[in-house]
């Protein structure tokens, strides 16, 4: 599985595995993370699973 590039709060780089990406967006541990298109600033940039959906099914994005 490819790793994502994250830049924590205190300016360090890093590599992380996307199922704990979501982790340290929520925790507010990264100032931003890199996809395809470029660099997301979480709270700034439209992030998917910040918002509660409602859903109560399996999660099955990282099976």
């Amino acid at each position: 599985m490819r790793e994502i590039s994250v830049v924590y709060q205190d300016g360090m780089i890093g590599m992380v595995e996307p199922q704990v990406l979501q982790g340290l967006i929520e925790s507010d541990e990264i100032v931003k993370f890199q996809r395809t298109e470029g660099w997301v600033y979480p709270g700034i940039d439209p992030v998917r699973g910040l918002v509660e959906s409602g859903y109560q099914g399996i999660e099955r994005r990282f099976s």
